[in-house]
Parts: structure tokens; sequence; C-alpha cells
């Protein structure tokens, strides 16, 4: 991405901050596993957003005094030792090149620097950090300590929360965002094709895990998130990640999966019978919720709300399980639909989202309708990644097939 974009979305930022603050962003570091083993590093995403920087132990600080605004980016120092085990780090000029920001200094002059500035004549009268909950008082993740420590040592400044801000810019995605996600989605869709073609039998869920994730390193990518693959009874279970089952004859197989790219995401779902072929019954269950795609679809818009859409989805279901001889009255739906239609993907593949939960220009949302019958050993749920424009609703992983023809032809093809 270009460097151009993260310069505009530091600007931007500042422009939405309150004067006389100051805003701190982590990169993140990796959990210790066990013993000497780490986790891998995922880059904190507002810190991905605002740099383009997908390094550990960094840290970005955006200030605002009497309306000018001032940034710089701390990152680790050159280390031999280090690098002899780990890997190169991050010279001063990459960064510089990367993220477009001029001032970068030493991470281990952070605190110092930083006790410096609350300490001057111009000291910020509020310190923005980040919160996934709406309460500052317990930030989460690696801001939690620096909350404790600004607490202790500077209680007259004023902690403030910036995920609103964040929700703001990153909920309305630019072009080149989209970029990112169809690059994400197209890794999804040649994963996939790898999958149904191999998919059979006696094959274990974990299995099909493993074919995903090797066409998705063959792309350099790596899934988005935990891959759901839930065949048989186990797909009524909406984040099922034990993956153990081995998969019989007649069976479906329910497949929750991502990619990403430049860390950016997708989130697609599919449900495929393991023989390659429906039965009845499944067929008429998947077109019920194939349909039910079709009807998110045509309700979303500029300025929906997910509440109107899911409820304009519980309706058809109502309808569509009383055909199926489901249920009898429309209170019934909870029993086998229990999930909402779909939500916001971006950086986050539950992306953040607008406090009123209305549908904006440039939103990215899944759409995700599924039915789950555990009486019948049926789950079957069917997602794609759409973008919300003026002009209507562009589903972007169109071309991931999931209708009953074409998957049974795709799949006895091979």
């Amino acid at each position: 991405m270009k460097t151009e974009f993260f310069i505009n979305n530091r600007a931007k930022f500042a422009e939405k901050m309150d004067d006389y603050s100051t805003a701190v962003f982590f990169s993140g570091k990796a959990p210790r596993e066990s013993a000497d083993q780490q986790y891998s590093f995922s880059v904190d995403r507002n810190f991905f957003y605002l740099t383009g920087i997908d390094r550990e132990d960094m840290v970005l600080i955006i200030s605002k005094i009497a309306g000018k605004a001032d940034e710089t980016l701390y990152i680790p120092p050159v280390d031999e030792h280090f690098e002899k085990w780990y890997g190169i780090l991050m010279r001063k000029e990459e960064a510089i090149n990367v993220s477009g920001i001029k001032k970068v200094e030493d991470r281990n002059d952070f605190l110092k620097q930083f006790a410096a500035k609350l300490s001057s004549a111009d000291r910020p009268d509020n310190v923005y950090i980040f919160s996934y909950i709406t309460d500052v008082e317990e930030p989460y993740d690696c801001y939690r300590n620096f909350a404790h420590w600004m607490r202790n040592q500077y209680p007259a400044v004023n902690i403030k929360n910036s995920l609103d801000i964040m929700i703001d810019l990153r909920s309305s995605k630019s072009e080149e965002e989209v970029e990112e996600i169809k690059t994400a989605i197209s890794y999804t869709k040649d994963a996939l094709e790898f999958v149904m073609k191999n998919l059979k039998p006696g094959k274990f869920e974990y299995q099909v895990r493993a074919d995903f994730e090797y066409q998705l390193m063959l792309r350099n990518s790596r899934p988005s998130f935990h891959i759901i693959g839930a065949s048989s009874g186990n797909a009524v279970i909406l984040h099922y990640v034990d993956l153990q089952r081995k998969m019989e004859d007649g069976d479906m197989i329910l497949l929750d999966l991502g990619a990403l790219s430049n860390n950016y995401a997708s989130d697609i779902t599919r449900t495929y019978p393991v023989n390659g072929k429906f039965t009845q019954r499944q067929k008429d269950i998947y077109n019920v919720v194939l349909g039910a795609q079709d009807v998110t679809i045509d309700a979303m818009h500029v300025g929906v709300s997910e509440t109107d859409v899911n409820n304009k989805v519980k309706a058809y279901f109502a309808k569509e399980l009383k055909t199926l001889k489901l249920i009898k009255d429309d209170s019934e739906v909870d029993k086998y639909y229990y999930h909402g239609v779909g939500h916001p993907l971006g950086l986050d593949v539950h992306d953040l989202r607008r406090r009123d939960k209305t549908m904006q220009e440039n939103n990215v949302y899944t759409v995700e309708p599924g039915l789950y019958i555990k009486e019948e050993g049926i789950g079957i749920r069917i997602e794609d990644d759409v973008w919300v424009t003026k002009n209507g609703i562009i589903n972007l992983s169109k071309d991931i097939i999931k209708t009953v023809n074409d998957i049974e032809n795709f799949m006895n093809s091979r």
C-alpha cells in the first residue's frame, strides 16, 4: 500500500482529536506460549492502519497542541545479537519510507520522552489510548499497563478512548482497502476450489483445514481467523474449531474461513456435500439459506440498520421454516437461526462497528444467514463479503460458487 494512504490516515486522526491531546498506539508483541516459545506475532490493526508497519514493539505518538499536529515513531534499536537469532530489525530509513513519519526515535527512549512531554509547559490535557470496550478503566491488551502507569504518575491527565475516532476512520473503506479485501477473497476462492477437489468421505475435518491452509501458504497468506470446519452435527455449533471428526458419506461440511492480504481479511462461508452430491433434504434447506442471502443483500443500503436487515431475514425464515415443516409459529425462528446476519469486515474479521449499527457508504460487510437443525444433524451457512456503495451493494465474493448445481458440477468434474 502507498505511503500516502498512511500519511492521510494520521492526518484524519489528528483532525478528529481534541486540541491539547496526545494519542498513543502500540504495535504489540507476541505473547509467550510456553517456556521460551512465543505465539506468532500479529500487529495491532490500528497501529498498522496509521503507519503501514507490521513489526513488533513499536510505538506511535500523535500530538495536537494549539491546532498543530506532530508525530513520532519509536522503533527498537539495532541489536546485533538479536539479529543473529531472529532476523533483521527495521532500520530508521525503512520506517520513514514505509510510514512517512519523519521523526523516528529509539524505542528505549519512549517512556522518558513521553514523561518529559507530560511535564512540559505545553503538556497535553488528554491522552488517547485504544480500548474495544467503552470503559477506559480497563483498556485491553498492551494498553493496560500504560494506562496504569499514566494514572499513577500523571493523575491530572485525562485518559480518553480513541475507539470512536478509529471507528469513523476504519469503517469507511478506501478503494485501496477494498482491493486488498478482494485479493484476500481471491486467495480464499482458490483455496476453496482445492478443498472441493479433494473433499471425500473418510477424510477428517482437520485434513480439510490442512488443504485450505496449504493453499494459502503457497500464496504467502494465512488464515484471517481460526478455521471453522464443521461436518454433520458439528455444524450447529457456530464457532466449532475442534476439527477432529471423520466425515462420512452423506455428510455436509460447513467451512467458515478466510485469508489475509496486507492484514486485510476475507470472511467466507460455504457448505459442501462431502461426497459431491446433496440429498434432497439438504438441497431444500440449502436453497432456503441461499434465498436468505438474496433477501439480506436486497435489504442492505446506506443508512439502514443491521437490526432492520436482520428482522427481514427472520421474517423470510419464518415463512420458509414452516414450508420445511420445522416450525408452526414465527416465534420459533430463533431455534434454528440464532445469530446476526453479518458484521463489518476489514483489518479485523469482526471490524470496528458503528455504535448505531447503521450501514454507511464504503462499509464492507459480511452477509451470512444460516440455519442449524440439531435434530437432523444439519447446519448450513452461506457467507459473502459485500461493499456498501451509494449506488448499491457490490458482492466482492460473487465468483466463489455457491448454487447447488455449480457446487455439484464442480465437485463431480474432478
